[in-house]
């Protein structure tokens, strides 16, 4: 598990004097990354807990700066954040303690949830917190931390800091892997000889069970506004009790998590529901405005 424990009685290890106790405890030989001690109750709680993290190698840290300030990071917040192979690095460049002091969420969601441990595949990510000074520190008024990543195939990364028992996050940033190109030209090349189920903003094709998006000549702005998609089944039963009434499922969503740019052109899948559907609403749309940018109502025949 990374440690080794070294529980021991006090009277073992030391004694009381003058109202005073104080106890010796040999530390291994080897580097220590950090120690982790305290009191406890058999079958019970901590009675107190304390944590000493090793400082961090300042040389270190200034040579890992260095490197960073001459790349662009992948999202910018409190922290601006870098991927370097597979380590996640936070940096900020006016940074005081009281920034590193709360604790930063990391979740991370792979391609393919079957990379994940069988007690994480129903969540869908793998979640691991942590504390800043455990995985950098601060210099020069800076500070800087870095996070080694699985080693499989991410799909998203959602990160930031939060005040546990309190409400929203600090910040938060999310880092969306970019879809693969090759993967779109060959869906793309696989569509040339189909018709689109309907004409917009987009063209819309059904193929496979999925709903797909594709716009021809596409800028970033063509993609930035979130997307909605209402999916209307022919049997009311077939959809979840707690959606019945409404008689629809949405499945909005926004376009870098499902697609992606290539050669001019952007193209989204969306996987439908397996049950016999009667109708598909979609289009964009800008939060807190008024009508959609555009919409499509489609009738579907299976």
């Amino acid at each position: 598990d990374g440690s080794v424990w070294s529980d021991f009685n006090f009277v073992r290890q030391g004694g009381s004097f003058d109202g005073k106790c104080l106890a010796s405890v040999t530390l291994p030989d080897y580097p220590i990354k950090e120690i982790q001690t305290g009191q406890h109750i058999p079958g019970q709680g901590p009675l107190w807990l304390a944590e000493l993290i090793a400082a961090a190698d300042l040389d270190k840290l200034r040579i890992e700066y260095a490197a960073l300030s001459a790349t662009e990071p992948a999202a910018q917040d409190y922290f601006d954040l870098y991927q370097d192979g597979n380590r996640l690095l936070y940096l900020r460049g006016n940074c005081a303690a009281a920034d590193m002091a709360a604790p930063f969420f990391l979740h991370i969601f792979p391609q393919d949830v079957a990379d994940l441990p069988a007690e994480r595949q129903a969540d869908g990510a793998v979640w691991s917190d942590f504390k800043l000074a455990r995985h950098g520190g601060s210099f020069d008024g800076k500070c800087l931390a870095s996070v080694t990543l699985p080693d499989y195939p991410i799909k998203e990364i959602q990160t930031g800091q939060y005040v546990p028992g309190q409400g929203p996050p600090l910040w938060a940033a999310e880092l969306i892997a970019a879809a693969d190109p090759e993967q779109l030209r060959a869906e793309y090349a696989a569509l040339a000889a189909a018709e689109p189920a309907a004409r917009n903003y987009f063209d819309l094709y059904l193929r496979d069970n999925r709903l797909l998006y594709l716009r021809e000549t596409c800028a970033a702005a063509d993609t930035a506004a979130p997307f909605f998609l209402q999916v209307i089944p022919k049997e009311g039963a077939d959809l979840p009790a707690e959606l019945r009434a409404g008689g629809a499922v949405w499945l909005d969503f926004e376009f870098v998590r499902q697609g992606g740019q290539f050669d001019g052109k952007c193209l989204a899948t969306i996987p439908l529901p397996e049950y016999p559907l009667k109708e598909i609403h979609t289009g964009q749309y800008v939060p807190s405005q008024g009508p959609p940018l555009w919409l499509v109502e489609l009738a579907v025949e299976r």
